[in-house]
């Protein structure tokens, strides 16, 4: 990170390390009332917050502990290009979790065009008719572009920038690093021009569109500043004695006096920033225009909980995407916390954090997750209220509004301590009513599952589905019309587990997740139809399972944006590995076309393959490999070249939407202008238009027919090889 001090704390990572105080209250309170924040009156009680927070990493640093997250954690109006004709009557759309609440995804469409973001740029491909299929634009951007949203003829893309410096901005930001969104104008859809860049100083965690109100949750991390650590082990200051072997409230006394050694240099420092310097930064411009960062909030627009936490600011941003190019202002609401699982319901949007962000090291390690709570109301984005929960959620899924109560479940699951009794954690469910600034606790129920984990949740209306794994997949169906009493219904054992559940109807759940043994060996990736009619007795309806002589999966265990579901047919990339005579690997990235009947089961329709893309195009890794097995670098091999970035989460989290596929060890020769066809294009997502499919790869687009994927209609190869 660039520091502008050499002898004091970073104003940037101050500006970030805003989630902590060390005081130690006697009585603890209880878990609700330590989930709540509270507003800084001013930027004096900002820089006292930030200062503590500093000296308990410092002191930290010093005695050991840990410190820092382990989370893993609107359909566009058609466009009228002006070639007159009917257009398609139905197309698919980005796979959300609530209706009404768009999602970013790598890719979007309006039925006429399919807009991408990636490798560099945002390629606008035309998709009506079918056979006409061809790439008619591509505006390059700065950075790793990843995610977009559309709406109508505009698009708000996405990308990790790494090092705004260089752009004259973001000199001080962390790492140099920040979130881009760059609104393009496609109304001319041959020519999309750029209107307005916002850069965000942090970490993409999520974002929701409403209309044309886009919010968008950064959390930014602080390093700790060069000088703090010279005050840490240069010796000048006479720490004192630690014994390891002493009692808690021994070692807490150590502690305390550690921290009134090291505060006043730190609150030296921290007095002497100003308020730009306290806060995190936001850069708004005309694209190739100058500007200058400002404050993305003020002092007073900030909230934090009562005790220390992971030095982090999670900022709700909002966007008028309508008005996105007449410099409408860009507004945001802090939190001094750390979180990266976000869900959006039309009124509201909730971030929720697991202990680790405010646990460091010392004292009683309890098993909890905070939920933060915004009022959405176009950009007067308010933060409503926190509530606190025993355990941990897995990701987004794990939470759903329903009538104004949020329903939530988590996973009492513990690695670092024995509780020392014979009682095995569970799964919960609990229902949380805002009142006076609190998310209370008004139903639970608890112990579901005793030793098992949750693998996928999925909340809709009055009923609830869970899935927990150990060695077999167990659906939990649940009964969540009396939101005082919730409760468990039905359960279905099967081998492996479901990681995503999608309804079909009222009567039956589509899932994506791992096929197994009964003993819990895990085999390959597999979809799932549950019937639910009976709500207390599901049943397994169908299963498919992927054959490969070796582990297969597919991103849609992880990303939900992954699995289209669209006129009873599923698609989803997939990945297998097998194995020839002389025992060989070959890989296998593709995309699986699954016909859906609720009578007849799950029958596989395809598969369609991107190689002979991949031979046709400049080489997007920077090589291939030769028969001899050795990389041969290719004239073009910086073409699209993957910047790296990615978050990784859940939830929603960061991404990483540009992993680069191996290749396999066959020893393929490069195809004559191309890559060597042992690149093979790495499959991200299926595409339905009428009675058209497409399949979008890093190298490019083919269309097929649904119902008939070997029939191939058209193809656009992003980056064709140059002629010799």
């Amino acid at each position: 990170m660039r520091s502008r001090y050499t002898a004091a704390l970073s104003p940037a990572v101050l500006a970030l390390a805003l989630g902590t105080g060390c005081a130690t209250p006697q009585d603890p309170p209880t878990l609700q009332a330590r989930a709540m924040l509270e507003r800084f009156s001013d930027c004096d009680d900002l820089r006292s917050y930030v200062a503590a927070s500093w000296v308990e990493m410092l002191v930290q640093s010093m005695y050991g502990g840990y410190w820092g997250p382990v989370e893993d954690d609107a359909e566009g109006d058609p466009a009228d290009d002006g070639g007159g004709g009917d257009g398609p009557t139905s197309w698919s759309e980005t796979n959300v979790q609530e209706a009404g609440v768009d999602e970013p995804d790598v890719v979007k469409t309006d039925g006429e065009f399919i807009y991408v973001a990636q490798r560099g740029e945002l390629t606008i491909v035309r998709s009506w008719p079918a056979e006409d299929t061809a790439k008619v634009a591509s505006l390059e951007l700065e950075g790793n572009p990843y995610a977009l949203f559309l709406r109508g003829d505009r698009a708000l893309v996405y990308s990790y920038v790494y090092d705004l410096a260089e752009e004259g901005v973001g000199e001080d930001w962390a790492y140099g690093y920040g979130t881009r969104l760059t609104v393009v104008d496609v109304s001319d859809r041959t020519a999309p021009v750029a209107l307005r860049t916002v850069d965000l100083e942090g970490w993409y965690a999520s974002a929701r569109s409403i209309g044309g109100d886009v919010y968008t949750v950064v959390t930014t991390y602080g390093e700790l500043p060069y000088a703090l650590w010279d005050v840490l082990w240069n010796g000048d200051l006479a720490w004192p004695e630690y014994d390891w072997e002493a009692t808690e409230e021994e070692q807490e006394a150590v502690r305390e006096e550690a921290r009134a050694l090291v505060r006043p240099l730190v609150q030296e420092a921290v007095d002497a920033l100003s308020e730009e310097q306290l806060v995190p930064q936001v850069v708004d411009r005309v694209p190739g225009e100058p500007a200058e960062p400002a404050a993305l909030l003020s002092c007073a627009d900030l909230y934090h909980p009562e005790e220390q936490a992971v030095p982090s600011v999670l900022a709700v941003v909002h966007l008028d995407l309508d008005a996105g190019d007449a410099g409408s202002a860009v507004t945001a609401t802090g939190v001094m916390a750390d979180g990266w699982t976000v869900y959006a319901s039309q009124e509201s949007l909730y971030v929720a954090q697991s202990s680790w962000s405010w646990w460091w090291g010392w004292g009683d390690a309890e098993l909890e997750s905070r939920v933060h709570k915004f009022d959405l109301d176009g950009d007067a984005t308010v933060y409503a209220a926190s509530g606190a929960v025993p355990g941990w959620l897995l990701n987004q899924f794990s939470m759903g509004e329903h009538a104004g109560d949020l329903r939530v479940a988590t996973t009492d699951w513990s690695w670092w301590e024995d509780d020392g009794d014979d009682a095995e954690p569970g799964s919960n469910v609990f229902v949380l009513r805002e009142s006076a600034g609190e998310l209370a606790t008004i139903g639970e129920v608890r112990g579901i599952a005793p030793g098992e984990q949750i693998y996928s949740a999925r909340f809709m209306g009055e009923r609830g589905y869970l899935v927990t794994f150990e060695q077999i997949d167990p659906l939990f169906t649940l009964d969540l019309s009396n939101p005082t009493s919730p409760r468990v219904v039905g359960e279905l054992e099967v081998p492996g587990y479901s990681s995503y559940l999608h309804p079909v109807g009222e009567s039956h759940v589509l899932a994506v997740g791992m096929d197994g043994t009964e003993d819990g060996q895990i085999t390959g990736f597999a979809v799932s139809l549950f019937d639910v009619s009976d709500f207390a007795n599901p049943t397994l309806a169908a299963r498919y399972a992927i054959e490969s002589d070796d582990w297969s999966y597919s991103e849609a265990l992880w990303d939900h944006h992954a699995f289209t579901f669209h006129d009873g047919v599923l698609t989803v990339p997939v990945y297998t590995w097998t194995y020839d005579d002389m025992g060989y690997g070959t890989g296998f990235s593709g995309l699986l076309v699954l016909d859906v009947d609720l009578e007849a089961g799950l029958t596989e329709l395809g598969r369609i393959d991107h190689t002979d893309i991949v031979a046709e195009s400049e080489c997007l890794y920077g090589g291939y490999y030769g028969d001899d097995g050795v990389v041969v670098e290719g004239e073009e091999g910086e073409v699209g070249e993957d910047e790296g970035g990615g978050e990784g989460g859940g939830d929603e989290g960061e991404p990483d939407d540009e992993a680069d596929p191996p290749p396999d060890d066959g020893g393929d020769e490069p195809a004559e202008d191309g890559c060597a066809e042992s690149w093979y294009a790495w499959m991200r997502r299926g595409i339905v238009v009428d009675d058209a499919l497409y399949s979008l790869s890093d190298y490019g687009l083919k269309v097929n027919e649904l119902r008939a994927p070997d029939v191939e209609l058209a193809r656009v190869v992003f980056w064709p090889a140059a002629a010799e």
